[in-house]
């Protein structure tokens, strides 16, 4: 969703609510949090998320590139690849992510939920 995109402003009654506009769903706040760290080329953000289809990865991709919160670089070499990377905009979304991550980590057992360990959950 580009809200600059349209002729007039868009108003929210909550600034948790444009948040959520912009990031919200199932998909793009994961691919913001595997992005926080290196770039990232396709194939490792799909084997990063199980059930994420290719189509529906390249979709969500696209929206966050499209509202400047990661960047899209292709590489040339023996082989062609393209990597994502977050943007220094979508950067500021990682006090954000940080701040969910730690919810979460204080508060899975209550809610009857587990977390692995490792890789995803540096910062």
């Amino acid at each position: 969703m580009n809200i600059h995109q349209t002729a007039d402003p868009v108003h929210f009654t909550c600034p948790v609510e444009l948040t959520i506009a912009m990031i919200g769903g199932k998909w793009k706040p994961l691919l913001l949090w595997e992005l926080r760290g290196e770039p990232r080329r396709f194939n490792a953000l799909q084997a990063a998320m199980p059930g994420i289809t290719h189509k529906v990865l390249a979709q969500q991709l696209r929206g966050l590139e499209r509202d400047g919160f990661i960047t899209r670089t292709e590489r040339e070499g023996e082989v062609r690849h393209v990597e994502y990377a977050l943007s220094t905009f979508g950067g500021t979304l990682r006090p954000v992510l940080n701040a969910m991550a730690d919810w979460a980590k204080t508060h899975h057992a209550q809610v009857g939920a587990t977390l692995d360990s490792g890789p995803l959950d540096a910062r």
